[in-house]
This record gives C-alpha cells, structure tokens and sequence, in this order.
C-alpha cells in the first residue's frame, strides 16, 4: 500500500468521525473508522519492518501480543496499591463491548484509539480491548519476535564461527529493556521503594494512583518500548548480516 492510500484511510477515518458526530450516525460506524485509521498507521509502519517466520517468531509474537492486547490493562490495574489484595475479593467476571460517543474535535486521537471497546471486568478491575492496544500487540509482537529471531540466528552464527558468548550481550540487553517498559516493571520498581521506606511511600502511591501516571504508561510506555525494540532490532540485524559475509570471506572459519 503506498503512503497516499494510507493517508486517505485516515483521511477517511477522521470523515466518518465527522459524520458521526454531526449527523448522528450509529456509532457502530466507528469500528469501520477505527479499521480505517489503523490501517492506514500500519501501512505508513509496516513497510519499515516485515513479518517473521518460524517456531521463535511466532512463540514470541503470540504470546506478547496476547499480553498487551488483552492482558496489559489488568496488570496495571493489579499492580497498583492494593490492587492484589482487591482481587481476592473478586466473585464475579463481566464481560461487554460498547462504543465510544465522539468527543469534541481536538480529542479525536483520543476517540479513534478507543473505540469500539471489548472489555473484561474483574471485581473493580477492568481490562480494555481497544483499537490502540491491539494495534501495538502486533508492532511490539512483531519486534519481539523478529529480535528474538534474530538473536537465535546471531547465537548459531557465534557458535559456528567460535565467537565469544559476549557478542550475544548487548541485543539480549536490548531486548529485555524495550520488553521491560510494558510489562509495568517501572511501576513494580517504584511500589516496592513505597513499600521498602516509609518515608516516601505517600509522594510515590499519590504519584502511581494519579491518572496522569497512568495515561503515560498506557500510553507512553508501549511506544518508548516500540522504540527501544526497533533500535535494537536494527542493531542485531546488521551483526547478523555482518557476521553472515565474514563467514562467506571465510569459510574456514570454525564450525
């Protein structure tokens, strides 16, 4: 898909949010404006990147994607101050889907990466599955997967050609570091100091319970670790490609 035709699909997603609002259309509408937009993000993405292959990949990608689309939100919610205690308490699992009304212009944004919604409701927690977390459950499962993959094919190069275990150090780093922002370790980190010293547990769970702090992990957090992966796949990529031609300069290297 060229970049035109990605742009008119956003183009066209933001035309039927107009439509929605002002002529009162049924807002199911907005799952084909949803459709249209995210297609039109992924293609203007994608091409930057490309689909993997094989037992590593596809373990990799399932299971990340299956964690930040429908999992993540939980978590969040679980790990907040009292939020394992609370779950005890849970009797109950509800279970819906539901559209979003448009909102004023300037939250559009807001609108297209919430809308329509599926969620799942434990006790007073609730685990959205929405349009931007699932978009991002494909670009981070595609970047874990194709980083492991990688990695796996940079450690059968190393052994093959008899280098040292630490050319596998860095991407692996790389990897757990990108992977590490979404799966709330920095919000983990900062409980347990609460936890830990009592001194400044009330500044730091008045800052995990503000909904600032949680807009920025929702949101923000997913795109850094987008972007610490795709940095770190880039990387371990080309060792791959570098150690690949220096096995053809040489092929009697050890093996």
């Amino acid at each position: 898909m060229t970049k035109v035709k990605a742009f008119l699909l956003i183009l066209m997603s933001f035309a039927i949010f107009l439509s929605i609002s002002k002529f009162h259309l049924p807002l199911s509408l907005s799952l084909f404006s949803a459709l249209a937009f995210w297609t039109g993000i992924g293609a203007l993405l994608f091409p930057r990147l490309k689909w993997g292959g094989g037992k590593f990949y596809w373990i990799t990608f399932l299971a990340y994607f299956i964690y930040h689309s429908l999992v993540y939100a939980l978590v969040l919610g679980m790990i907040e101050p009292g939020g394992i205690t609370a779950l005890r308490l849970v009797s109950q699992i509800h279970l819906g889907y539901g559209f979003e009304v448009p909102p004023p212009l300037e939250y559009f944004p807001y609108w297209i990466s919430q809308s329509p919604a599926f969620w799942i409701i434990l006790g007073g927690y609730e685990a959205d599955v929405v349009p931007y977390t699932i978009f991002m459950g494909l670009l981070l499962g595609n970047l874990m997967g194709l980083n492991v993959s990688y990695i796996t094919r940079l450690g059968l190069l190393r052994r093959r050609m008899g280098i040292a275990r630490s050319l596998l150090v860095l991407p692996s780093v790389g990897v757990v570091s990108g992977a590490s922002c979404c799966l709330a370790l920095p919000t983990i980190i900062l409980y347990t100091f609460a936890l830990s010293i009592p001194s400044i547990a009330s500044p730091i769970l008045l800052v995990l319970s503000s909904p600032t702090y949680f807009t920025f992990v929702y949101y923000g957090l997913p795109v850094l670790s987008a972007l610490a992966l795709y940095v770190n796949l880039r990387l371990v990529s080309r060792m791959v490609l570098t150690c690949e031609r220096q096995r053809e300069l040489n092929p009697d290297s050890p093996s």
